[in-house]
């Protein structure tokens, strides 16, 4: 600026001697030297010299038009980049020690298994051939906490973790509503029936020694169990003798539908971190070295890739996204549908999750479900023969009291009443981060009996599908340190976010809105007090400018005058 001004100043100057003796030359001289002032009186509104000094040093004017630039820019790029967003996204990739990580490791939760088991009412009466249907009494329920966690992670190259699942159970007496696992019921013999089951398909030489124990035991397909014993195991004769020369069948000498469905010994997962897509972070790579289950062929039936064990569902949901859900017990992903994306649970969003309709047909409805045909052949509608998962044993699910079933499964039985608001499962899920805020999955296991009427005591439950127990895996609401938490994450810190970014780009618009408005007004006063000045100064210019042309004109005469001849000084002083 100050060099600009010399400049001009410097030409100014040097034109100025001329002023009068050429009308171009004088407007140049004045027009410069009005920018010259004008550019000065800019300045000035953003510097102005240190006392003593040459040197300068800021205005207000010029704080107040930087800061509000800065900060326009700094939310406009805020917005670009979303820092909150990315933040977010590196909490979510899993690595030793990581927030996110640790609670997918061992998650903070109340997770319970609710079981109920059907009591047969007219056990005595339905086995002596007095009464042609059995009756079940639903009772429970029988409330376990489960321990769940990952052990013994293995961080791969590949962007995957390796991990054995655990998931102990402890009771839960003072939530079982008074029942214990000591009490006696009258329960399907599991042993008898599956010994039965898998034996009336190979011919009379094997069956026959087994039927003359079946008589020397007295051992019948209804008998009185504690609870615990039906639901955990319990030794028997048929169960040593399967173990002992059965080996390749079962290689166990108690059977326990709980207990068999949380066996986990001899698995191990792995899951994706995150790298690469923040989004899979917590979902399965593969069950078993395979991200396909043997059980089942078809991409639709086998694939559990990108499922969740309830842990942790997908991140950063999409409208209309389906989901994939994939427990040991249920032997099968179980695709899951939105019901809705308006819920609030505990403050924090929600997206509500069922499963699929359809999903238990074999696919009578759906073609697609077709592979779930065990060998070809397929169950009634609403049931999913699962006889691979549960080491040979005639093994279907359901879901409870055979809700969404073919409605013939309840002819041949009684005591059984499918209710959609008591027996349908849900996930309440945040579509951002994939933490599950609430869940119920409900599930039935049954047994699916073949034609055992060659089987000594079994002749009555031939062909016929034995409602047996079914359990709820539910987790009401997270812990209160765990919610405040994610109430931090996924509201408070967004809601911080966007105020920051409001503050930024509303607050440095009117700063510099203040500042053009400032300086225009004080611009405008200083010019139009230039202005009546350059007016009084400019009034005497013509003055001199006739009196140096009179001059002029004199000194030019006097000098004709000098030199021109006698005739003509006598003509001029004529």
């Amino acid at each position: 600026m100050k060099q600009i001004m010399n400049v001009f100043g410097s030409r100014y100057n040097s034109v100025r001697t001329n002023v009068c003796d050429n009308g171009t030359f004088e407007s140049l001289a004045v027009n410069r030297k009005n920018l010259t002032r004008q550019f000065s009186i800019v300045d000035s509104f953003f510097h102005q010299r240190k006392k003593g000094e040459r040197t300068r040093y800021p205005k207000s004017n010029f704080i107040l038009m930087a800061t509000g630039l800065v900060s326009i820019c700094l939310g406009v790029m805020s917005h670009i980049c979303n820092p909150y967003m990315f933040i977010f996204k590196w909490k979510l990739v899993f690595e030793n020690g990581g927030e996110i990580f640790e609670l997918w490791r061992t998650p903070p939760v109340d997770l319970y298994i609710r079981i109920f088991l059907f009591n047969v009412t007219n056990a005595e009466q339905y086995l002596n051939g007095a009464e042609e249907k059995m009756v079940f009494e639903e009772v429970g329920p029988f409330v376990y906490r489960e321990l769940l966690s990952h052990e013994n992670i293995t961080f791969n190259d590949n962007g995957t973790l390796s991990t054995k699942p655990s998931h102990p159970l402890v009771f839960q007496e003072h939530l079982s509503g008074g029942h214990k696992e000591e009490d006696l019921f009258y329960l399907p013999n599991i042993a008898l029936l599956s010994i039965a089951q898998v034996a009336s398909r190979h011919n009379y030489l094997i069956r026959l020694p087994l039927n003359l124990l079946i008589r020397q035991t007295k051992t019948l397909p209804l008998e009185k169990q504690t609870a615990r014993q039906f639901m955990f195991g319990y030794e028997t004769t048929l169960t040593t003798l399967g173990n002992t020369f059965l080996p390749n069948w079962i290689s166990f000498n108690k059977v326990g539908l709980i207990d068999r469905m949380y066996d986990f010994d001899d698995d191990f997962e792995t899951f994706y971190t995150g790298v690469g897509d923040e989004s899979l972070s917590g979902l399965y790579e593969s069950y078993l070295g395979s991200s396909k289950l043997i059980q089942w062929e078809g991409e639709h039936c086998s694939n559990i890739r990108n499922a969740s064990d309830g842990t942790k569902f997908k991140s950063f949901i999409k409208d209309d996204e389906q989901l994939l859900f994939f427990r040991k017990s249920m032997c099968r992903p179980q695709r899951m549908v939105q019901s809705g994306n308006d819920y609030e649970v505990d403050g924090i969003q929600a997206t509500k999750f069922v499963f699929e309709e359809n999903a238990l047909d074999n696919g009578q409805t759906d073609a697609r479900n077709r592979c779930f045909c065990r060998k070809g052949e397929c169950l009634a509608r609403g049931l999913i023969d699962v006889t691979d998962c549960y080491y040979g044993f005639p093994i279907a699910l359901s879901y409870p009291h055979f809700y969404d079933g073919d409605p013939a499964l309840l002819t041949k039985i009684r005591g059984l009443h499918p209710n959609e608001s008591l027996h349908s499962s849900y996930f309440m899920i945040n579509s951002i981060s994939g933490l599950p805020l609430q869940l119920s999955v409900k599930f039935q296991i049954n047994m699916a009996m073949g034609d055992i009427s060659n089987m000594a005591e079994c002749e009555r439950f031939a062909n016929i599908v034995i409602p047996t127990l079914w359990f709820e895996i539910t987790m009401l609401q997270l812990p209160k340190n765990l919610r405040n938490r994610f109430l931090f994450y996924l509201n408070y810190l967004w809601i911080f976010d966007r105020i920051v970014y409001f503050i930024l780009l509303v607050g440095g618009t009117l700063l510099l809105l203040f500042a053009v408005i400032r300086v225009s007004l004080s611009l405008s006063l200083e010019l139009s007090s230039r202005s009546i000045s350059n007016r009084r100064k400019g009034s005497l210019i013509p003055q001199k400018c006739q009196e140096s042309r009179r001059n002029s004109v004199l000194k030019n005469n006097t000098s004709k005058l000098e030199k021109g001849s006698d005739q003509e000084k006598e003509h001029f002083l004529a």
